[in-house]
């Protein structure tokens, strides 16, 4: 099935000059483990700029990605819709020319941000810290200047302030989880009954059998996924309830673009 194109995305372009004014920073995105109490901790660390594109969506960004992943960085501003310039080392050529072409054939579809909930951001490095750790568990949010939260500098522990808006808002209600990958994220836009799921693999392997709940009865689904030489996402264990899907991807790259129609 061939959506109509409803927007326009700018593609990521190579950034040339050496005026660096226009461009806020973007971290290179990856995987690390952090250190805890002297030993290193079992849950990885995604270093992941959705949170910041979705904090400041007009903005122009400048990523320095020598020795990172070019196809992630990719992903990650194709799934939020904002303008990014890469800094890459020339083996990295390849990769962005292949990634910019699978982008070019990636049909239109919903742009509206599909979220539970919306925050407001006082602009302090704790609020955006919550919004780091919300955007690393797939918890769809907007930021608004008057939202369901505030996220406020007085946030001391981002950790805890996550967890309250999750319990809050409570797990059935979410419009999606994932299960299966600690690596994956997921940004998700819809607009009347089609959906479409930004799915981002930081890790360096394809992950194997994710598991996705979409609130929502659906009747078709769609994956478009860069393929680092794998094999392409095939569905399987469909299960629909009263109110939702489930179901599971075999294989994941990188990115894949998923969507769902009712």
């Amino acid at each position: 099935m061939t959506w109509p194109a409803l927007f326009a995305a700018a593609l990521p372009i190579l950034f040339t000059g050496t005026d660096t004014a226009g461009y806020q920073k973007a971290t290179a995105p990856g995987v690390r483990y952090r250190m805890n109490m002297a030993m290193a901790t079992s849950s990885p660390w995604v270093d992941s700029n959705l949170w910041r594109y979705q904090r400041n969506h007009q903005a122009s960004y400048l990523c320095d990605t020598k020795g990172k992943s070019v196809v992630v960085a990719m992903a990650e501003a194709h799934s939020t819709g904002v303008k990014l310039a890469l800094q890459i080392a020339p083996e990295q050529q390849a990769d962005f020319d292949k990634m910019t072409a699978f982008l070019q054939q990636i049909p239109g579809g919903p742009s509206k941000p599909w979220v539970n909930f919306t925050v407001s951001d006082d602009g302090s490095f704790q609020a955006g810290e919550v919004m780091n750790l919300l955007s690393r568990r797939s918890i769809p949010y907007s930021v608004a200047t008057k939202g369901d939260y505030a996220l406020t500098a007085k946030m001391t522990n981002a950790y805890e302030a996550m967890q309250d808006i999750r319990e809050k808002l409570g797990d059935d209600k979410r419009v999606l989880r994932l299960f299966g990958s600690e690596l994956t994220l997921a940004v998700a836009a819809r607009e009347g009954n089609r959906v479409r799921l930004h799915l981002i693999n930081y890790g360096q392997r394809p992950v194997e059998y994710l598991r996705l709940r979409v609130h929502g009865v659906f009747r078709e689904a769609n994956i478009k996924a860069y393929l680092y030489g794998g094999i392409a996402p095939k569905f399987k264990d469909l299960e629909t309830g009263k109110d939702y899907t489930e179901f599971t991807l075999e294989s994941l790259g990188p990115y894949g673009v998923l969507d769902l129609t009712q």
